[in-house]
């Protein structure tokens, strides 16, 4: 994708109605494993302020909820921010709350020393020296980057981007984090993990969602074609989906910051 503020609107939006949810069983047990993994990394997240960047529609905001003092959730995508405000009523989760913007145009000043960790997971809203500084700025122990590692798998995409002389890969993501990281002379501790998920939908939705993939990709899908193979794919009704991915989990203190002394503070 063409990382531009539009493409990224557009694109984010239109994912929603079939994002994950954050307590759908599938989703809700990937969530816990990574934040099993970042707690064995030194990643304390219980009776924390928690800032989630590109938080979505909560998958992590509202999970770490049941165990942090108060989570907010940053994102510039009013679709998903509408099913996280939805599924934080349903749950009854009074501790998390989220704000949609940009996270390069939020005054830092705001955000100053306010959360106790900074979390952004598989967003493009950190992706330089100046997004890492505001996480920094915002956080008064310790940030956590989960990204992209490398490798993307999806046969359905690889043979549509294929067809429309894109190349199917992962974002740019932990490669460029770590990179920053090393400049800026920071330590970060890294563990990278397998991941996967399944996505069944009917072909006129998944129709909807290539031809955004390949518009935010500087491309007009070919229906025709891309019809046909649908078509051939479709079972029951239904396109059925698997992507395979490498993440990074990338955790690092703030400099200048001392570990905390005091003990963790609980939800009113």
């Amino acid at each position: 994708m063409k990382n531009t503020p539009a493409n990224e609107k557009i694109f984010w939006n239109s994912r929603a109605r079939n994002y994950p949810l954050p307590f759908e069983p599938s989703t809700l047990g990937k969530t816990r494993r990574i934040l099993r993994l970042l707690n064995r990394m030194g990643v304390e997240f219980t009776g924390r302020d928690i800032l989630d960047i590109g938080c979505g529609t909560g998958v992590y905001a509202l999970t770490l909820a049941g165990k942090a003092c108060s989570v907010l959730g940053i994102d510039s995508s009013p679709a998903m921010l509408k099913i996280f405000r939805t599924q934080a009523r349903m749950r009854g989760i009074g501790n998390a709350r989220c704000r949609m913007a940009a996270w390069a145009r939020v005054p830092g000043k705001e955000l100053r020393n306010a959360f106790d960790i900074s979390l952004a997971s598989m967003t493009m809203a950190v992706k330089c020296k100046a997004d890492l500084l505001r996480m920094e700025a915002a956080a008064r122990e310790r940030c956590v980057y989960i990204g992209w590692a490398g490798v993307r798998k999806n046969a359905l995409l690889e043979a549509v981007y294929a067809r429309h002389a894109l190349k199917y890969k992962a974002p740019e993501g932990a490669g460029r984090i770590l990179k920053e990281l090393k400049a800026m002379g920071r330590s970060p501790r890294v563990k990278f993990i397998t991941d996967s998920w399944e996505k069944s939908a009917p072909p006129g939705m998944v129709m909807r969602e290539l031809a955004i993939n390949m518009k935010v990709n500087g491309a007009c899908l070919d229906r025709p074609w891309t019809a046909a193979l649908l078509k051939r794919i479709t079972r029951q009704g239904k396109v059925n989906q698997v992507t395979r991915v490498r993440k990074a989990l990338i955790t690092w203190r703030v400099p200048g910051r001392a570990p905390a002394k005091t003990a963790p503070r609980t939800a009113s």
